[in-house]
């Protein structure tokens, strides 16, 4: 397996940070940028420890991908960011949310289903896949960073030892919520422009 990511691979993820951003702009009523930080191969073992030893917990959403792209795409945040984007995406002040219910949990989800939906479209069109890829439904989840990412590597059968991965930020206009976007190809789609073989 190649250990550098190639072209079409950062090329692709630029073009979907950027509908990305359109879409989740549009659905919220104010600018959103979410921007690249990171892509690069790794070690399985070095993955699952991407976003440290965190000592509070983390929360977010999940969608695998099947079909002509495979993989999981993943919205995470800090506990507190993440209450604040939740209240955001339901009309209250992002100190409105203090816990997470059923509302709050829907609203990251349904955050996850328009970013990965942007990001399956754009990445159709940047690669030479001719069937499509279907979204699973997203599920949330929350748990101490390392657990996270290690549920996340482990939700798809691994081939190889090196895994590719993506990093992106979002920020929204108005709002102190950042979070992260982790895209994990299965080992056999690591190279986009051969998503159809």
């Amino acid at each position: 397996m190649n250990t550098t990511p190639p072209d079409q691979f950062l090329n692709a993820f630029g073009a979907a940070a950027g509908l990305a951003s359109e879409s989740l702009s549009k659905w919220l009523g104010r600018p959103v940028a979410i921007t690249i930080q990171q892509v690069e191969a790794m070690p399985l073992e070095q993955a699952t420890g991407l976003l440290g030893e965190q000592e509070g917990t983390i929360c977010g959403s999940a969608m695998e991908i099947r079909g002509s792209l495979q993989g999981i795409l993943v919205v995470l945040c800090d506990d507190d960011a993440g209450l604040a984007l939740a209240a955001m995406l339901l009309g209250r002040e992002p100190s409105a949310s203090d816990r997470w219910g059923e509302l709050e949990q829907s609203a990251v989800v349904e955050t996850t289903n328009i970013i990965g939906c942007s990001y399956l479209n754009a990445m159709a069109a940047s690669t030479a896949a001719t069937t499509a890829a279907m979204p699973s439904p997203p599920w949330f989840l929350r748990d101490f960073a390392p657990a996270v990412m290690q549920s996340i590597v482990m939700a798809q059968p691994m081939t190889s030892e090196t895994v590719f991965l993506t990093r992106t930020e979002f920020s929204i206009e108005g709002s102190p919520a950042r979070c992260s976007l982790v895209f994990l190809p299965a080992p056999d789609q690591a190279d986009p422009s051969e998503a159809d073989g």
